[in-house]
């Protein structure tokens, strides 16, 4: 899709504007669900999304690669079982993209309200897992962007 005029194609709820696209992520097509957070669609988020967009191409393969980083450094034995096997299943190796790929779902971008986008075009990309166990309050991952650099790597709610 060229035209990202975000106007066109989403919808408000009263807590923001939804819609879904189809985006290639990691050599395969997702269907993700776009969040426009506020009540009204600014300039600055439609730059925001635009530019993101342009480069989403260019940023799968850092994406990719602080994803795995992320996961090896910050999550992986952070808690779970003591047990060696059940370590195992509940922390798998994940060192490559096809690994990291099998593991994690993108789910969500998030467009940032206006007003968080001071420093620059804020984006957020929310991702499900599949390490660590059943994830029931569903924390997954969140990667924010700033100008289309990532800026942080935690859970879901670094979005909210």
């Amino acid at each position: 899709m060229a035209d990202w005029a975000l106007r066109d194609w989403l919808t408000e709820d009263g807590c923001g504007w939804w819609g879904k696209q189809t985006l290639d992520f990691g050599g395969k097509a997702v269907e993700v669900d776009i969040f426009v957070q506020g009540e009204e669609i600014t300039e600055k988020q439609t730059e925001a999304f635009s530019c993101f967009m342009e480069k989403w191409t260019l940023l799968q393969t850092e994406l990719i690669g602080a994803l795995i980083r992320y996961y090896n450094e910050k999550e992986r034995f952070s808690y779970g079982p003591e047990q060696e096997k059940e370590k195992e299943e509940f922390w798998p190796e994940i060192e490559t993209k096809e690994l990291l790929l099998k593991a994690v779902s993108l789910e969500t971008i998030v467009v940032a309200e206006d007003f968080l986008m001071n420093e620059g075009r804020r984006i957020y990309l929310l991702f499900s897992k599949d390490w660590g166990g059943k994830d029931f309050d569903d924390n997954g991952i969140g990667v924010c962007y700033i100008d289309e650099r990532i800026a942080e790597i935690g859970y879901k709610d670094i979005a909210f």
